[in-house]
């Protein structure tokens, strides 16, 4: 069996930082006397903190299992949770690409589990969230070594 997980401990605890100074901020104005703006800024980082927490508070498991015979993929975040498993079977290797966004330093590189060309199953996109690229690439070495590697039997 083999398991990776991807785990934003540190960012999250950035944010998390970020988002309690700001409260802070807040409740020393409410505590000068300045209630409205002390209010205000404590509803305003309530309301964009939970939006950034859940853009980047996501972790990802993914499991490689030879005796059960499938790959399974749990995403956990604020506002989901997804669970789905694909057949080691119909599994070729593991792929790091490179998306464009609009804006050519917006570059994302995703991780995608890819079988056998002309396989109905297609490619499945492993969730990782803001992870670094060079993570992105290391894992899917680690993957495709786990892959490619035999049992003692000589068994794939």
């Amino acid at each position: 069996m083999f398991e990776i997980e991807n785990r934003p401990v540190r960012r999250a605890a950035i944010t998390s930082g970020g988002i309690l100074l700001a409260a802070a901020m807040g409740l020393a104005a409410i505590a000068d006397g300045a209630i409205g703006t002390g209010a205000l800024v404590l509803a305003v980082t309530a309301l964009i903190g939970w939006m950034i927490l859940g853009e980047t508070v996501q972790m990802t498991q993914l499991r490689l299992d030879r005796p059960a015979g499938e790959a399974r993929v749990r995403v956990t975040g604020l506002r989901r949770r997804e669970a789905r498993s694909v057949p080691l079977s119909k599994l070729e290797r593991a792929e790091p690409r490179t998306r464009y966004g609009k804006n050519s330093s917006r570059e994302k590189v995703e991780l995608y589990l890819v079988g056998p060309d002309g396989d109905t199953t297609g490619e499945t996109l492993i969730p990782m969230g803001r992870a670094d690229p060079e993570d992105i690439v290391r894992m899917a070495g680690l993957i495709n070594a786990w892959l490619n590697r035999t049992d003692r039997k000589g068994q794939p």
